[in-house]
C-alpha cells in the first residue's frame, strides 16, 4: 500500500501537527513511510514527534470546567416540561394489548385445531379404537412386581 511513498521531513512534521506525536493514530498509508523516515533519520524525527508528545500530553490532561450549579438549575428551569398523556390513554394501550394477545391465543387454537384434524381425521378414529380394544384382548405375562 505505501510502496513508492517516499516521505520528507516536512511532510513529517505537518503530519505530527495534524495527528499528534503518537504514529499509530495517522492515517494507515503514512505509517510505514513514517517509520521508514524515523529509522533513517532519528534525531531530526524524535525532535518533531517530542514537540507533538508534549501538546498530545497537555490536550490528553485537560478536563472541562464542571458547571456551576446555577447555571444547571437555570437550563432545568428553561427546559420544556414532559408532556403527560391521559389516564385514558393508558387504559387504552393496556387493552389493545390485552385485547391482541387474546386474538394471538385464539388463533393459535385455531390453527391447533386445523392442524390436528388435518393429522388424525375424524374418520380414522374408529379404526384407533378398534386397534387398541384389540390389543387390550391379547394375553400378556407379566414377570415380577407390577
Amino acid at each position: 500500500m505505501t510502496e513508492g511513498l517516499i516521505m520528507d521531513l516536512e511532510r513529517f512534521s505537518a503530519l505530527a501537527e495534524a495527528y499528534g506525536g503518537d504514529v499509530s493514530r495517522w492515517p494507515e498509508p503514512t505509517r510505514e513511510a513514517a517509520a521508514l523516515l524515523m529509522s533513517a533519520d532519528p534525531s531530526a524525527t524524535a525532535a518533531v514527534m517530542t514537540e507533538q508528545s508534549d501538546l498530545d500530553w497537555a490536550l490528553d490532561a485537560w478536563r472541562p470546567p464542571a458547571a456551576s450549579a446555577a447555571l444547571q438549575a437555570a437550563i432545568l428551569a428553561g427546559a420544556p416540561e414532559a408532556r403527560r398523556s391521559p389516564a385514558w390513554r393508558g387504559w387504552l394501550w393496556r387493552t389493545g394489548l390485552g385485547a391482541g394477545l387474546v386474538a394471538a391465543g385464539a388463533a393459535g387454537v385455531m390453527a391447533g385445531v386445523v392442524v390436528s384434524s388435518a393429522v388424525a381425521p375424524a374418520g380414522d378414529l374408529e379404526v384407533i379404537t378398534a386397534a387398541v380394544s384389540a390389543y387390550d384382548t391379547l394375553d400378556i405375562e407379566l414377570v415380577g412386581d407390577v
